[in-house]
């Protein structure tokens, strides 16, 4: 069972015939997720069904940053409820990651694009922006976030989600960060040492 709120849990149990038979979701590595504290769920983004689907696959509730242009006036309670952060356009990638440090000084778990974009390349990963490495080294959760690498596959038909092995900024030097969640993302792509005997 998921981890989180009431409403995610019920949201859950009632969504779970969709993700599950119809699109198709298979998450491995969940036990790589910590149920508790800070978390960052750093993945990789192609498609607008990442979201919904790596929200479907996380063992606990999540929470998201959205931009202010995406809160149409069609449902902006709907995705609020959800757990979607607006902030406005002009507030730029550091209005973002602001929230995120106080989602994160909450104890929550909250789901990163270090890519910045979607990618609609042919390479596997975008570089990643450094949004990702000052929110991870910023004072106030430095000494216990956890960082998960996560890839998200499109199948022919679904999703496959892969949870690597969370890192820990407080083990690593801050120079070697992005180099290391990239590979971490990477790995999790190649369903290597993801923690589910693969």
């Amino acid at each position: 069972m998921v981890r989180g709120s009431v409403k995610w849990k019920v949201s859950y149990v009632i969504s779970y015939p969709i993700f599950r038979f119809v699109l198709g979701v298979r998450e491995f590595g969940r036990e790589n997720v910590p149920l508790q504290g800070p978390v960052i769920i750093a993945s990789n983004h192609r498609s607008a069904w990442d979201p919904p689907v790596l929200a479907f696959a996380s063992p606990r509730e999540i929470h998201f940053i959205a931009r202010g242009s995406f809160l149409t006036p069609y449902y902006p309670h709907f995705i609020r409820f959800y757990n979607a952060h607006p902030i406005i356009r002009s507030a730029g990638a550091r209005g973002a990651m602001l929230t995120a440090l106080r989602l994160l000084m909450k104890d929550l778990a909250i789901l990163i694009f270090p890519e910045g974009t979607r990618n609609r390349t042919e390479s596997p990963l975008l570089p990643l922006k450094k949004g990702i490495e000052w929110l991870a080294y910023r004072e106030e959760i430095y000494d216990k976030v956890a960082v998960v690498p996560t890839y998200v596959e499109r199948k022919r038909w679904g999703f496959n989600v892969y949870f690597n092995r969370a890192i820990y900024p407080r083990e690593i030097k801050r120079e070697d960060f992005l180099e290391v969640l990239k590979e971490g993302i990477l790995k999790a792509k190649e369903k290597k040492e993801v923690g589910y005997g693969i």
